[in-house]
């Protein structure tokens, strides 16, 4: 009967990231980008009138 040997250590698999920090991570990120959308779409308006634009953003 042959044996395997596990080169994992619990301290490597502690490194890795869990479902739910990964699920957590990406709200987080979109919270992020949704954020910097609202901010180019200021910074457009902005531009357009600025320029005399119709600015239909």
């Amino acid at each position: 009967m042959a044996f395997k040997i596990k080169t994992e250590s619990v301290k490597d698999k502690q490194k890795e990231k869990t479902r739910k920090q990964l699920q957590e991570e990406n709200e987080a990120l979109a919270a992020q980008v949704t954020d910097l959308q609202m901010a180019l779409c200021d910074v457009y308006e902005l531009a357009a009138a600025m320029t005399g634009g119709n600015g239909n953003g």
